[in-house]
């Protein structure tokens, strides 16, 4: 085994020691130099559990039975932007056609309790931005960002290079599990990434890591749909932190699924009604012009993980007269739509049921023919 792979495989062993993270792993590099001397270090001196080597190495052979490479921070093909960030990964996985990691990009994120017009507008704004040659990036997750990777798989252009997935568990990991397909889709059309070691299941602590990659990998980060206290806004404030841009669609202010975007307005987000306020903003930026962002404490787990718990709540075990309030707001839908979007789950003698039923509780109405409502 050669010089470099040998350091490969200790960084890998490195950032997989306990209390070693990102920050960190750099640090401890600055200061002894090689991989190598910072494990003996951390070994002998400070008396750590290192990750065991065998392990260390079968990460490679577990990368090429399923097909994904492991590009490290000195590799030519890490992303250029991702490299700019204060808690750069040391090393990612990739799915995928790797091209797609220096492509332009904006992440696209937004609620999982989304309303149907939001997620129309989300495919549909994903799809013009992967029309005007961005690639899209969001984390895989159901609602806004499903409908993202949708949008921008949709578009007739920029084969090979349309989204990016960012994964908070290993790249095998497919989470959610009923967006199996979708996975396959994206390897195919651009990438799925992780961070973290082949093999690792998802848990909350590591989604808002995972987020600020997704803000890391792109020139901006668009909000679709997002209460205060969620996961959305925290890739926002990643977004913000990396001094990228952040972008957000305005909504009623009653749903509460619109505090946090209209909030994120008022901080000064560019509103966004449609792709050119996107547009303008993102091809004025040079990316070569992009410096490395310094720490700002963009840390506090405790915070983080309470935002992400609070916005992921299990919408397939929600009751069907819930599951219709979650999917409407102000703006009138075609009931068609509304159907559509439960029929996998429930029949339509049972969703007109449910129809009639909140109707007759006074929480939605029928503005227009064919036209369905949240009433606040």
């Amino acid at each position: 085994m050669n010089k470099i792979d040998e350091d490969k495989i200790n960084y890998i062993r490195l950032i997989n020691t306990d209390g070693v993270g990102s920050v960190l792993f750099f640090n401890l590099l600055k200061k002894y130099k090689t991989p190598q001397n910072v494990l003996d270090f951390l070994q002998y001196e400070r008396k750590l559990n290192i990750f065991p080597k065998n392990l260390a190495e079968e990460q490679f052979e577990l990368a090429e039975k399923i097909g994904a490479k492991i590009i490290f921070f000195c590799d030519e093909d890490y992303p250029f932007l991702l490299k700019q960030i204060y808690d750069v990964p040391p090393l990612i996985y990739v799915r995928g056609n790797i091209d797609t990691l220096n492509t332009k990009s904006i992440a696209v994120v937004g609620s999982r309790n989304a309303s149907i017009n939001s997620k129309h507008f989300t495919t549909s704004l994903s799809r013009q931005l992967v029309d005007n040659g961005f690639c899209v990036v969001s984390g895989m997750a159901i609602g806004i960002d499903t409908e993202a990777h949708l949008g921008a798989l949709s578009s007739i252009f920029n084969k090979g290079k349309q989204t990016i997935a960012v994964l908070a568990g290993g790249v095998d990991n497919i989470y959610p599990l009923s967006n199996r397909n979708l996975y396959n889709q994206i390897i195919d059309n651009g990438a799925v990434i992780s961070e973290m070691r082949i093999g690792t299941q998802p848990q909350a602590n590591l989604f808002p890591k995972r987020n600020r990659i997704i803000s890391g990998l792109s020139l901006g980060t668009l909000v679709m749909e997002a209460s205060l206290k969620s996961g959305s806004l925290i890739t926002a404030r990643f977004a913000m932190e990396q001094a990228r841009e952040v972008f957000a669609v305005p909504n009623f202010p009653m749903d509460p699924r619109s505090s946090g975007t209209n909030d994120l307005i008022r901080n000064g987000a560019t509103l966004v009604t449609n792709v050119d306020d996107i547009l303008d903003t993102l091809n004025k930026i040079k990316e070569e012009n992009i410096i490395k962002t310094e720490n700002r404490d963009l840390f506090l787990n405790e915070e983080f993980n309470d935002a992400f718990v609070e916005d992921d709540f299990d919408f397939d075990n929600m009751d069907l007269d819930n599951k219709i309030l979650s999917l409407l707001n102000n703006t009138p839908i075609s009931i068609d739509s509304l159907i559509r979007e439960l029929s996998p789950q429930f029949s339509q003698a049972k969703i007109s049921n449910a129809l009639l039923k909140l109707e007759l509780d006074d929480k939605i109405s029928y503005p227009s023919t064919g036209k369905i409502i949240l009433k606040l």
